[in-house]
This record gives C-alpha cells, sequence and structure tokens, in this order.
C-alpha cells in the first residue's frame, strides 16, 4: 500500500497519457470488475503487474486470476479454477504490437467485451489504450516507488487530457468515461485522508467529483470548456490543500503503518 511497481513509458505523448487515464478507470471493465473497483491497473499498477492482486475465488495466490472465471463474465467461463500468474505489460507477450496489425486493438476489445462483460469500447479508446500498452518498457531490476499524492494528481492531468482527445475525436462515450477516470483518482485520495481532520479535505473531493458529474451529464458542447474551468480551480484550491496535507494523510507510509494496526 506505500510502494509500487516504477513505470517506464517510451513516450508521454497525449495519446498515451489518453490510454493510461483509461487504464485506471473501473468503468471501462464494466460488469462485476466496475461493482469491485477493479481497473485494467489494479491487476497491472503502471502497466507492470500486482504480486499483491488477491480475489477470492478469483485469485489462488497473491499475483494471480483465473481470467476464465464466470465471476466477470459468462463467455469465458469455463467451469474451471485455473488462475495464472498476472503478467508485466511491459514483457513481450503472445500478441503482436505491431501497429500495422491492430492485433492489440482486438485483443484489449476481446478482453473488455468477452472477458469482463464490459460494453463495446470506441475506435478511439482503443486507440489510446493500444498506444499506451505499446509505450511500455521495462525498468530497472527491483525498481520501485513510493505511492503518493502526486500519482492520483498526475492521473487526473491524464484525464483532462484523454477528455480532450475524445471530445477532438467527436466521442461522447470516451469523454464520459474519461471523467469517470477522474472521479476513480479523487476518490483514490478521499481513502488516504481520513480522520476528524481531514474532513474539509474529504468534503470539497467530493464536491469535485460531483462537479465533473455534472458536468459530463450536461451539454456536451460544454464539457470541453467546463472541464478547463474546473481543472483551473482545482489548481488553485483544492490540489494545493491536499499537497500542504498529504504529510497528515495515509500517503505518510508511518500513518498508514499505525492505521494498520
Amino acid at each position: 500500500m506505500s510502494e509500487q511497481p516504477a513505470t517506464c513509458l517510451a513516450s508521454n505523448m497525449p495519446l498515451v497519457r489518453s490510454g493510461r487515464a483509461l487504464f485506471g478507470a473501473p468503468t471501462l471493465l464494466g460488469g462485476q470488475a466496475a461493482k469491485a473497483g477493479l481497473s485494467c491497473a489494479s491487476c497491472h499498477i503502471n502497466g507492470r503487474n500486482n504480486p499483491h492482486f488477491l480475489l477470492a475465488g478469483v485469485s489462488e495466490a497473491p499475483g494471480t486470476a483465473d481470467v476464465t472465471n464466470s465471476f466477470f463474465s459468462a463467455a469465458r467461463g469455463n467451469g474451471q479454477f485455473d488462475p495464472v500468474v498476472i503478467p508485466d505489460l511491459a514483457m513481450p507477450g503472445k500478441v503482436s504490437r505491431d501497429p500495422d496489425t491492430r492485433a492489440l486493438e482486438a485483443f484489449v476489445r476481446n478482453l473488455i467485451v468477452e472477458e469482463f462483460g464490459g460494453r463495446e469500447p470506441t475506435p478511439a479508446m482503443l486507440d489510446v489504450l493500444a498506444a499506451y500498452v505499446r509505450a511500455m518498457r521495462t525498468c530497472p531490476a527491483g525498481q520501485s516507488v513510493e505511492r503518493r499524492l502526486g500519482d492520483q494528481l498526475a492521473a487526473i492531468d491524464d484525464g483532462i487530457a484523454a477528455a480532450q482527445m475524445m471530445i477532438d475525436r467527436a466521442d461522447p462515450e470516451g469523454a464520459a468515461l474519461s471523467i469517470a477516470a477522474m472521479r476513480h483518482q479523487l476518490g483514490l485520495i478521499a481513502e488516504r485522508y481520513t480522520g476528524a481532520g481531514l474532513a474539509r479535505e474529504r468534503q470539497a473531493l467530493l464536491a469535485a467529483s460531483r462537479a465533473l458529474q455534472a458536468i459530463g451529464d450536461g451539454d456536451p458542447a460544454r464539457i470541453g470548456p467546463a472541464l478547463v474551468r474546473w481543472k483551473r480551480e482545482f489548481d488553485k484550491g483544492l490540489a494545493k490543500r491536499l499537497r500542504r496535507a498529504e504529510s497528515r494523510s495515509l500517503y505518510d507510509e508511518k500513518r498508514l503503518a499505525e492505521s494498520l494496526r
């Protein structure tokens, strides 16, 4: 809960950042995964793996998952309990990552729709997700980094980039998913800001999330400008307050350890 695999990307261009945002959105997968708050990033932290992932009935040991379990989708359920080790996506796999073949896009689509029972992703969603996976690179052996507030703040920045890209591509579903990804990151921050002394920050996070929901539910033609205003106000106000209070939150390793005793 205090460390994570380091992220190593070949590019940080908007296409890749947009894919990283959607990679962290539980609503991309839909169904039981979304209800459980699970995203692609739950199993593949920073696109890598997750040796601590453990879900009753789906995992046999930490770091494993039964990808043909009917809990997520009946389409791939095989009636057997056969969990496999969660792979590091930075390592070469069985699916070609050559952009000319678009095999990776097809593979990602099948994972979302068949393995998890999610809604059909749009072409723009598949483009950015595949770009993110293709940009993943291995990091130095054993490299890990702390979990910090900055992780979620950077992910919110990615969500803004993703929403703008989806708007530019006339993809309202993709824009809505990008906003959902940002709201999820606000929720992850709120989980770390516990205790009476941080009640004001939690209330502000809830208000910020509701404001994003209102933007997403509003006039599609106004989503872009509304997100720009939301982000400007967020950066000037709440983000600064969160940074000042980070040492009093569960992002602090000692406070986290004490809370788990």
